[in-house]
């Protein structure tokens, strides 16, 4: 299965690739960012409702966990050790989740503070967690199980980072959404 959100519409959707079947769940706050828990359930970022959606895709019911205001979650990433990853835009920080619980485990505040805009976030086959600040074209390395944090300038001004990936061989890739380049973190 295929999940998406659509923000404007305040709904999350499941695309079944062997049949083509759409169906929509409808939600509130202008959904935005997912991730799948190892459970199955489908959790994603309410930018314009300062909290987490958590759909149970078996049966259809959607609940959520408030955060503060002004958290404005942008995006998250599942991690190999079943937390979730969200990156706060409104308070320049990430969040690390534990969706069993249905708790925030721990707040990160990101070197460019409020200011910094985080926004795309992934989590590599290590547990390393990577974040840009799309305000300051720089991505911050978060090695959870030391807490420390590194601050990657980017070659490239006014990139505007909306998501990242990482490939098989641990590099972090990006697209800079504002100037069209694509450029790789090693």
């Amino acid at each position: 299965m295929l999940w998406f959100t659509n923000a404007r519409g305040n709904r999350i959707g499941r695309l079944d690739p062997q049949n083509g079947t759409i169906t929509e769940y409808p939600t509130r706050g202008n959904p935005y960012g997912i991730a799948l828990d190892r459970q199955g359930n489908v959790w994603f970022c309410q930018f314009g409702g300062d909290r987490l959606g958590k759909l149970d895709p078996r049966t259809g019911s959607v609940t959520g966990l408030p955060l503060e205001a002004g958290a404005k979650p942008r995006r998250m990433a599942a991690a190999p050790d079943g937390t979730l990853w969200v990156t706060r835009f409104g308070r320049g920080q990430l969040a690390q989740v534990d969706p069993a619980a249905g708790r925030v485990i721990k707040r990160y505040p990101l070197p460019a503070g409020e200011k910094g805009g985080p926004y795309a976030v992934n989590v590599d086959g290590s547990g390393i967690v990577w974040a840009n600040e799309i305000e300051t074209n720089t991505v911050v390395r978060l090695d959870p199980s030391t807490g420390d944090l590194k601050v990657v300038s980017l070659p490239s001004r006014g990139l505007k980072i909306r998501k990242m990936t990482i490939d098989a061989q641990g590099r972090l890739w990006y697209m800079g959404s504002a100037n069209g380049r694509l450029g790789v973190v090693e």
